[in-house]
């Protein structure tokens, strides 16, 4: 997705985020360092993904910390994890299988509020069952539930692409769901980057013993330019592709020769340049065929 102005003082605030533990000194250098980043990168031509690996390849070398976001990730983890029996039984009272699809695409989309950073939004885990209960009950900004759904039936092999580290607990719900119509494969990050879900937080919640697991690299969302060989190769072959959060869309927006109604994008808008890009309100809740 395109730079737009609000997006380089929101990624300069979360990089305030990711060095919280540091001293002041430090928080200054590094914001130097971005300051002059973003004046010799920003133009017509960059993405915001690109703007924002090259960010964090700056904030870890100063750090020395690959993974600066690690306790609220477990706390957040956590969390949702409590939620998971209520979730799951909420799913179980839909006993037709078309409204019980609906009722898992968009539990999996609710776990996409605990994101943490994003300049137009905030999720407070003390109040995480009433926040997720509220997307639940909300009628969607894009609401492309039954062309997914025909899509899956149909599918022999479907891949799914994970955002966050907390979100892959409402994740695994649809998962489970899913496996009902096809065989899938699960591709998170190869390492930490940001709140993002890796490998670790895919073992920990259980994923591996119940899919494949095919890791993709170390950036937001899906940037075709530095993906694992194992990943492409399975993007290309699946029949079917489920890809959560704005990273995803932000990533697979500067691909539209990629987007050919084989993608299912389950996403909140949680800021005004990826509302505005897609054309909905901010806040607003996404299932859409890309």
């Amino acid at each position: 997705m395109k730079l737009y102005p609000e997006c380089v003082p929101c990624m300069l605030k979360r990089s305030l985020l990711f060095c919280e533990g540091e001293d002041d000194k430090k928080k200054i250098d590094m914001l130097r360092r971005l300051c002059q980043l973003c004046s010799e990168r920003i133009s017509d031509d960059i993405t915001t993904t690109a703007l924002a690996y090259e960010r964090n390849k700056i904030i870890e070398e100063l750090t020395d910390n690959i993974d600066p976001l690690r306790g609220l990730k477990d706390t957040s983890f956590d969390a949702a994890l409590k939620l998971y029996p209520k979730l799951k039984k909420y799913l179980e009272e839909e006993k037709d299988a078309k409204k019980r699809f609906g009722r898992a695409l968009k539990i999996a989309l609710a776990g996409n509020i605990i994101e943490f950073g994003a300049h137009d939004h905030k999720v407070d885990l003390g109040k995480l069952e009433e926040q997720i209960f509220e997307v639940l009950k909300e009628d969607l900004g894009i609401d492309d539930t039954e062309k997914i759904y025909e899509k899956v039936k149909n599918s022999k092999e479907i891949l799914y692409v994970t955002d966050n580290a907390a979100e892959i607990i409402f994740d695994k719900i649809l998962i489970h769901e899913l496996m009902n119509y096809a065989k899938v494969y699960v591709s998170p990050l190869s390492r930490p980057v940001q709140d993002d879900a890796c490998e670790e937080e895919i073992k920990k919640a259980g994923i591996d013993r119940l899919c494949e697991i095919i890791l993709r690299g170390n950036f937001l969302g899906i940037w075709f330019e530095k993906c694992t060989p194992q990943f492409l190769k399975k993007f290309d072959e699946a029949d079917f592709i489920i890809a959560k959060g704005m990273g995803c869309y932000e990533t697979l927006t500067d691909y539209p020769e990629r987007l050919t109604g084989r993608i299912g994008l389950l996403m909140k808008a949680k800021c005004l340049p990826v509302a505005r890009n897609i054309n909905v309100p901010l806040g607003s809740t996404v299932i859409k065929i890309l």
